[in-house]
């Protein structure tokens, strides 16, 4: 017997070019002995203090509304697939399918209520 076996499918995935980064170490000594501004780093979140915090840098900012919208309309989309599904076609639009009769019939009888089935 002879087994055959299903070729391995690709993945459309795509590998991401991979970059050596330079260890801090290096890099402090590299900007304290040529005097280098610190250019990089992450962009400042902090506000002034009249403006406020920033919703969108807020720790304590309640996410749970925005859950709730997204889910809203999740369950809103599939509730209208349910209702596309059960709704009942206009005229033209329903196919009509023919039963045909069995012709055949058995010709067993039953054994329910005889001494011997008991």
């Amino acid at each position: 017997m002879g087994y055959k076996y299903k070729k391995a499918k690709k993945s459309k995935l795509k590998s991401v070019e991979k970059v050596e980064g330079e260890p801090i170490e290096w890099k402090i000594e590299r900007i304290v002995s040529n005097n280098e501004p610190i250019s990089d780093g992450a962009p400042e979140i902090f506000t002034d203090r009249k403006e406020g915090v920033i919703s969108a840098y807020n720790i304590r900012t309640d996410r749970w509304e925005i859950a709730s919208d997204a889910m809203d309309k999740v369950s809103g989309s599939i509730q209208a697939k349910r209702d596309a599904k059960g709704k009942i076609p206009e005229k033209g639009e329903s196919k009509v399918i023919e039963l045909k009769k069995d012709t055949k019939v058995s010709e067993a009888k039953s054994t329910e209520g005889t001494a011997e089935a008991k």
